[in-house]
């Protein structure tokens, strides 16, 4: 071979070598990424508007993190009865993920040397106490954030009627501990209860030396650029709120429920869903949003650890639940009140962040809602759609809360039956035992169907009547047309049984 062309075919070979050991372009890996977040994002689209129409789910928000990086954000639905429609900056009430917020700024007084973990809390609170003094001496801040202080769940259920928005009532709230009986001693047995997040909210405050609120809007809100946030209800930044809504039999009716003051570090804290995506984002980077740091990662680490186990497979972390195994942790919360829901999940292996914002809720309907944001994780970790996160429409569940009133129809109708064919046949009034069996064990079920439902209902849920009537307006309804039909027809059957 010529020597001019043996010059050529080995330029050629180092050209093709030098191709092969180049990197693939950027701006392809790029275009191959957005390509798929927009079929990510199409398919949360299609999701998102089906349950929204089978939960019949007013208006949402929705974002999702990866990294450091916000790569889903959108509104869904109206905010309010005006038709304005729900964006990502549009605030919602967020019930119960207030939780980790709290948990978050009292993680930042702990690395500041202003509250040790593991001293009780009259350490900074001097007058705290419960029924047992003893025994609540012994509770401290992190017995308060693992919910396994002993304090019984229905106390903190307790309150959500109460529009006291004084400056004393977070202090009023926690003092009426005081005749509140422990359902276990300090650190033996994980129950939920609002009132030990309360309590770390008057912590925060009396240690801080500024209200609740003052301190989570400079250290939080502020450091993350929240501005769409806020602790109090009649914060400027969040006079755009969603209207809230509860569930009558399935269907959302505009409400505008109480702001009980004295809750809001449990629950009552106000955000968006795009700066609660920046929230997100902090606690996947280690306490770090852009250039502001909030907690050190070690800080971070401990909120996400397991602490009281609720499950074989799950403990409560520091506003946390914390599930999975190694390599796949689960970080996930639920908020509820009375008009507004909320969840936020965090898978930190993955480096992933979801966060769902409804402006409705009620006692039915809280499954459906929650799994709005499984689906979506379904969808971002390239999983399908199972019937647990998509599953069909249920028509039936919404006349739940008639079950009990129907039972009484039923009987009254029965029971007539039974009445009219005695005095259609002639029969002689009943005496002695013959009577009581015939007519007073009848009358005392009638009562007993009027009225069991007040004592029985609060004890069977572990919630005060005045918060169920608030959550489930129409079990509340079905409760009261219990007691009115029960005891018109044990009136009526006593009449009846005279003649």
């Amino acid at each position: 071979m010529p020597r001019t062309q043996r010059i050529f075919l080995l330029a050629i070979m180092l050209i093709f070598l030098c191709l092969l050991g180049s990197p693939i372009p950027a701006t392809s890996a790029a275009t191959v990424h957005a390509a798929r977040e927009t079929r990510e994002q199409e398919r949360i689209d299609t999701y998102i508007h089906a349950r929204m129409q089978a939960a019949h789910i007013p208006g949402l928000a929705l974002g999702v993190v990866r990294g450091d990086r916000i790569v889903y954000l959108k509104g869904y639905g109206i905010a309010g009865p005006d038709g304005r429609v729900v964006t990502p900056q549009t605030p919602f009430i967020l019930g119960s993920t207030s939780k980790s917020i709290t948990a978050l700024a009292i993680m930042q007084l702990v690395e500041a040397g202003r509250i040790d973990l593991d001293a009780p809390v009259t350490t900074y609170l001097p007058w705290f106490r419960t029924a047992d003094a003893a025994a609540s001496a012994r509770i401290t801040a992190r017995h308060l954030l693992y919910q396994n202080s002993g304090l019984p769940v229905d106390v903190g259920r307790a309150g959500f009627d109460d529009d006291n928005r004084s400056d004393t009532a977070l202090e009023d709230g926690v003092r009426r501990l005081a005749g509140v009986q422990l359902s276990n001693p300090p650190g033996q047995a994980y129950e939920y209860a609002n009132e030990n997040y309360t309590i770390l909210g008057l912590i925060i405050q009396a240690v801080s030396g500024s209200s609740y609120e003052q301190y989570i809007e400079s250290a939080i809100f502020a450091p993350l650029d929240m501005r769409h946030s806020a602790a109090t209800i009649t914060d400027p930044s969040v006079s755009d709120i969603a209207a809230g809504h509860r569930y009558w039999f399935g269907r959302p009716v505009a409400f505008a429920a109480p702001y009980p003051r004295q809750m809001t570090p449990a629950g009552l804290l106000i955000s968006s869903a795009e700066d609660m995506s920046q929230y997100l984002i902090a606690h996947l980077n280690g306490g770090t949003y852009g250039d502001s740091r909030t907690l050190s990662p070690a800080g971070v680490a401990t909120l996400h650890s397991a602490g009281a186990p609720v499950s074989a497979t799950s403990a409560y972390g520091m506003g946390w639940l914390v599930g999975g195994q190694a390599g796949a942790a689960r970080l996930e919360h639920s908020g509820d009140v009375s008009n507004f829901h909320s969840n936020l999940l965090l898978f930190p292996d993955e480096q992933l962040g979801i966060v769902v914002l409804v402006n409705a809720n009620g006692m039915s309907t809280v499954a459906a809602l929650d799994i709005l944001i499984d689906g979506v994780a379904a969808i971002v970790r390239g999983q399908g759609l199972e019937e647990r996160v998509d599953p069909p429409v249920d028509r039936l569940r919404p006349l739940l809360p008639l079950a009990p009133l129907l039972v009484l129809v039923i009987w009254i109708i029965g029971s007539y039956v039974v009445i009219w064919h005695r005095q259609r046949h002639g029969e002689l009034p009943a005496r002695g035992m013959r009577r009581l069996w015939r007519d007073g064990v009848p009358l005392g079920i009638d009562l007993a169907l009027a009225t069991l439902g007040w004592p029985i209902l609060p004890q069977l849920v572990h919630t005060p009547m005045a918060t169920i009537r608030l959550f489930a307006p129409d079990v509340f309804l079905g409760i009261v047309l219990l007691s009115v039909l029960g005891t018109s027809w044990a009136l009526a059957r006593t009449i009846l049984s005279i003649r």
